[in-house]
């Protein structure tokens, strides 16, 4: 009987203009030497990445373009080690539902990648794993989670619920992340797996078990899914401002956000201000869309945010002053 349960094919390999590679047309990529200049897992991502159903091509440039996309996957990693520098389990926060909006938000996000990819390996689907394995690292981690979270990493007191909390999802994703990345970034899913745990064997050893039911939660996905779509539209009002030198950064921002901006129910002037990252946000009823301007308030020395009750720049506000305590 066949050796095998079953055999995938694919298209030629092509050169970067779509020609067929030849000796005598001297369009020939050697696989040895991509390797030798950026490295086996280029090679294999590259070829995760492309429709394998259809010809594909390959060439300088589209290795520039699958480095590139390995460079910001190990920056997630590299994010990951850092943060979870020191973490153990009487850190971890075993009930779900102690945590805050946007640790649980992002186990759901957790939940529904860990189905896709599980559907992806069962249908070959190769390109779709690899495409939303990346996307949920740059989208919803480091330009979202990651970015409004980090406040909290750094300035909150280590046993504050709010932290340990971040650090608990921290370490949910580092545990799927680099299971995930095994099967495509080979070598280096090994270097980070050893890097946190030298002593636990090899990352290739490890089952990816399907994702506990309990990260589901489809309405507070809506609601969070909705605060994105206002945070890129609060963005899209502050970058001009940014470019124009009137604000360093959004933290210095006060945004006011009129009555035809979507806001969920249940979000405070507060939650708003965090997860926008900016100084305040005003609710208004009197204004219709979304602007910006430099706040009044002074920047607190350690966490960077302008609030009312820091005095002059570079005192502390008042939760800083009770971590240092």
């Amino acid at each position: 009987h066949a050796p095998y349960k079953a055999v995938l094919t694919h298209g030629f390999t092509m050169d970067a203009k779509g020609m067929k590679m030849s000796k005598s047309l001297g369009n020939t990529i050697d696989p040895l030497k991509v390797m030798e200049t950026n490295g086996a897992d280029i090679i294999r991502l590259w070829a995760l990445s492309v429709d394998y159903t259809e010809d594909h091509r390959i060439g300088d440039e589209i290795l520039k373009g699958v480095a590139d996309q390995y460079r910001k996957l190990r920056n997630t990693f590299r994010y990951l080690l850092g943060a979870l520098e020191g973490f153990s389990d009487a850190e971890k926060v075993d009930d779900i539902a102690q945590m805050p909006e946007l640790e649980r938000y992002v186990l759901n996000q957790l939940f529904h990648l860990d189905v896709s990819l599980h559907a992806a390996i069962r249908d070959f689907d190769f390109n779709s794993y690899v495409r939303e394995l990346a996307d949920f690292c740059n989208d919803d981690l480091s330009a979202f989670f990651f970015d409004i979270r980090k406040d909290r990493l750094y300035c909150d007191a280590p046993g504050s619920i709010e932290r340990r909390s971040y650090r608990t999802v921290l370490d949910i994703l580092f545990e799927r992340l680099v299971r995930y990345a095994a099967p495509v970034l080979v070598f280096t899913a090994e270097e980070i797996w050893q890097t946190r745990y030298p002593d636990q064997g090899s990352v290739h050893l490890l089952e990816i078990d399907e994702a506990p039911n309990d990260w589901q939660d489809g309405e507070l996905a809506a609601k969070v899914d909705a605060l994105r779509g206002l945070r890129e539209q609060v963005s899209a009002v502050i970058e001009p401002l940014r470019r124009e030198k009137v604000l360093g950064s959004s933290l210095e921002a006060k945004v006011t956000i009129g009555m035809m901006a979507s806001v969920p129910s249940g979000s405070t002037p507060e939650s708003l201000a965090e997860l926008l990252i900016t100084s305040e946000v005003v609710l208004s009823d009197d204004f219709v869309e979304i602007s910006a301007e430099r706040t009044d308030h002074h920047k607190c020395g350690r966490c960077w945010r302008h609030l009312p009750e820091v005095k002059e720049d570079g005192t502390l506000c008042g939760r800083c002053e009770e971590v240092l305590a």
